[in-house]
């Protein structure tokens, strides 16, 4: 089920706690309340669910990008060099011109340094235009690269501004201007519901 789902099943639900006339007034608040807070957990789930695995695919994608492998010793000191080395390029034809050469001497490290800063490079509005060709000298050069990349540049951050994926319904009418914690407070009452569908309404 799908946020958006989850709501259309939450208006449901509100609407026939709304029809039915075994309830008294605050009968209905109380169903209403309950049934908004569970929709809102249920949102707030799948908004953390949805958040771990973009974090989870997008630490997955950086580390096949940019990531060196379980280093030690000499090998690590040698990749942290390179890091250092490539950040000292201001100019993007600068480190192009360090890529081709590491790419020449077969050093993976420098190559492989110089295209995770390019890489942040590019990602800046305007002036990252001109790092672009280098990421795709990289991308050229390293198998399984551009996919990767272009999975990681799509990648859409759940829950951010201008999302509205998992919006919470509004405030039932009947319970008017009830604070989100009047609600849950409401939710959390001892009053029993009864009836054939009270599970549901309840």
């Amino acid at each position: 089920m799908n946020p958006e789902q989850i709501r259309e099943a939450h208006n449901r639900q509100i609407e026939k706690i709304r029809n039915r006339q075994d309830l008294s007034h605050q009968a209905k608040q109380v169903a209403m309340a309950r049934a908004h807070q569970s929709t809102v957990t249920k949102l707030e789930s799948m908004r953390q669910a949805d958040r771990q695995q973009y974090d989870e695919r997008r630490t997955q994608l950086e580390k096949r990008l940019f990531g060196n492998r379980e280093l030690s010793g000499t090998d690590a000191l040698s990749a942290r060099d390179a890091r250092e080395r490539a950040a000292s390029y201001t100019h993007p034809d600068e480190a192009h011109a360090a890529y081709k050469r590491a790419q020449r001497d077969g050093d993976r490290d420098m190559m492989r340094a110089l295209g995770s800063w390019a890489a942040d490079q590019a990602a800046m509005p305007i002036l990252g235009e001109a790092w672009r060709p280098l990421v795709e000298t990289h991308a050229a050069a390293t198998p399984g690269y551009a996919q990767n990349l272009e999975e990681l540049r799509s990648l859409q951050e759940p829950g951010q501004f201008g999302d509205n994926s998992y919006a919470t319904p509004a405030v039932p009418d009947e319970l008017g201007r009830m604070s989100p914690y009047q609600v849950s407070a409401l939710a959390e009452s001892d009053l029993t519901i009864y009836g054939n569908d009270a599970p549901e309404a309840a």
